[in-house]
C-alpha cells in the first residue's frame, strides 16, 4: 500500500481528536482539583470510585491533568504540520497515551471494580488518534527513515513499555499501607454502597 505524502499543512482530523481528548481531560482535571461530581455520574458510581481513588493522582497532579499536557502537545504538532520528525513524535506520545489509558482501564476494572465513562472515552479518543496518525503515516524516505515499518514497530514498543513501567513504579511508590491502606478500602466501600455520611463540623 502506497503511503501518503508528508502533509504540507495543519492536519486537522488529528488537531480535533487532540482537542476532544484535552477536552475530556481538563473536565475530569477540573472535578479532581476542585472536589466536583462528574455530570451524570451518582455519588458512589464508577466515576466517583475512580476519581476517589489513589490513582486519580500522578506525580502530585490529577492524573488528568497529565492528559492535558499529551493532548496538548499532539494538538500543536498536528497544528504544525506532520512530516516525518514531528509525526514520531506524535506518534510516540500518543501510543503512550494509549498504554497508559489501557493501563488506567484495567487498574479500574481489575483492582477498583469500577468503571468511568468519561475515562473510556478519553481512552477511545486515544485510540482513535494513534489509529488515524498509523494511517497517515509519512511514506519513509531512505533505509534509515523513522518511519519504516520496523522502526514505527520499535518506537511504539518502547513508548509502551516506559510508559506503563514508570506508571507502575510512580502508583507502587506511592502505595498505601497500613491505616491508610485500611482507609482507602473503606472509602471505596462507603461509595460503592451508596453510604451518606450525616455530620457537622464546628
Amino acid at each position: 500500500m502506497k503511503r501518503p505524502p508528508a502533509p504540507s499543512g495543519p492536519d486537522w482530523a488529528a488537531t480535533a481528536l487532540a482537542a476532544a481528548g484535552l477536552v475530556v481531560s481538563a473536565y475530569l482535571a477540573w472535578t479532581k482539583w476542585t472536589g466536583a461530581t462528574a455530570l451524570f455520574c451518582e455519588t458512589g458510581s464508577g466515576c466517583d470510585v475512580v476519581q476517589a481513588s489513589r490513582y486519580a493522582m500522578f506525580l502530585g497532579l490529577p492524573t488528568a491533568a497529565w492528559g492535558i499536557l499529551l493532548y496538548a502537545t499532539i494538538g500543536a504538532l498536528a497544528l504544525a504540520g506532520l512530516p516525518p520528525r514531528r509525526w514520531v513524535w506524535a506518534y510516540a506520545l500518543a501510543v503512550a497515551g494509549v498504554a497508559f489509558s489501557a493501563y488506567l482501564t484495567w487498574i479500574a476494572l481489575v483492582e477498583l471494580g469500577a468503571v468511568c465513562p468519561y475515562c473510556l472515552a478519553d481512552a477511545a479518543i486515544a485510540a482513535a488518534l494513534l489509529g488515524w496518525l498509523l494511517a497517515r503515516r509519512p511514506a519513509p524516505a531512505g533505509r534509515r527513515a523513522a518511519t519504516r515499518p520496523g522502526r514505527v514497530i520499535g518506537i511504539g514498543v518502547a513508548a509502551a513499555v516506559v510508559t506503563v513501567v514508570f506508571g507502575m513504579g510512580v502508583f507502587a511508590a506511592g502505595s498505601p499501607t497500613g491505616a491508610s491502606a485500611y482507609q482507602e478500602s473503606l472509602a471505596r466501600h462507603l461509595a460503592a454502597s451508596g453510604a451518606i455520611f450525616y455530620g457537622a463540623y464546628w
